[in-house]
């Protein structure tokens, strides 16, 4: 049976890749929803959070591989 082999981190172009959702979250501020012209866009969800927290906490390279829906 072989051992398995795991780069160092210097041979790696990131430390982590999460795989999964990215969820947004469109906030009309202090307006309703069907009056708004404008949205702030917030970012979330597990997987980018932990990408995001490795990343802003021990400044490792981090990515997110995600897709976006056809509708």
């Amino acid at each position: 049976m072989s051992k398995l082999e795991i780069k160092k981190l210097k041979e790696c172009r990131y430390a982590s890749v999460s795989l999964g959702e990215v969820m947004l979250r469109l906030d009309p501020g202090e307006g309703r929803v069907n009056t708004a012209r404008q949205f702030r866009a917030w970012e979330g969800g597990g997987e980018y959070n932990v990408a995001r927290g490795l990343r802003k906490c021990f400044r490792l390279p981090t990515a997110v591989v995600t897709a976006l829906a056809g509708n």
